[in-house]
Formats: C-alpha cells, structure tokens, sequence
C-alpha cells in the first residue's frame, strides 16, 4: 500500500490548530517572556512527543497518529484530520527528531525528540521530567 500523505491545506489547518493549542496552554510547556508575543500571535508550534518549541515549521512534521499502514481496508481514513500529529523534525544526523525515529511505529522511542538532542533551539523552559509526565506516548 502506498503512503498517504495530508493535503497542504490540512497540513495548515493542523499547524494552526497546534499554535492555537499552545495559547490556551498545553501541559509540559513553559514560554519565556522575551518570546510570549509570538505565542499569542500563533507563531509557535510545539512537537505533540517531546514538547519542543520552535516558530519555524521547518523543525516539525505532520505525521499519522495511527500509522497509515492500519488502515488497510479504508486508503483515505489515515488522511483525516483526526488522525494527524504535529512532531519535531531533525536534520542533522544524530539529532533524533520525534518524526523520524517514530517512522511506522505507534511513537517515538522515549529518548527521541529536539527537546533533547538540540535544547539550543528550544523556547520551552519546562523541565523534561515535568514534560515527560504529560507526554501522549509512554
């Protein structure tokens, strides 16, 4: 079966969703003040794993909650909106960004996100023990 992938349309629409998000308060993120106007403007999107912030979507991804591969019998059901995750995105090897090292499975491997292998990038503060409780995967 091949891949199917969101459409451009949807991929905005999620990303807008994901900085919404961000303004009402997501558990397990903490903005510093030098960068709360971007914030309440929309400009910052999280990774939905590991909590990395970031006003760039080039750090991110939209990916499948359930792997587009489960859904076997029904090609277009793994292309909802509900069933879309925004997570972090690495480009330099050994970064481990939450999108690629989850790949076809059902999430990341716990070590895996920018929240912890490029912090220099983060504008989340919040502790990674105080992120990991409210973490989507185990």
């Amino acid at each position: 079966m091949a891949r199917q992938e969101f459409s451009a349309i949807l991929r905005d629409e999620v990303y807008r969703w994901n900085a919404t998000d961000l303004i009402h308060h997501v558990s397990g993120i903490m903005i510093d003040e030098r960068h709360m106007a971007d914030k309440l403007a929309g400009h910052i999107y999280f990774c939905e794993n590991c909590k990395f912030c970031q006003t760039d979507r080039m750090y991110f991804d939209i990916d499948h909650l359930v792997p587009d591969k489960e859904f076997r019998g029904s090609p277009n059901a793994s292309n909802i909106a509900l069933n879309a995750i925004v997570l972090c995105k690495s480009y330099e090897s050994g970064a481990r960004g939450c999108n690629q090292t989850k790949g076809a499975r059902l999430y990341p491997p716990p070590d895996a996100g920018l929240a912890r292998t490029r912090p220099e990038l983060d504008l989340n503060y919040c502790p990674m023990h105080l992120r990991d409780a409210n973490r989507l995967w185990p």
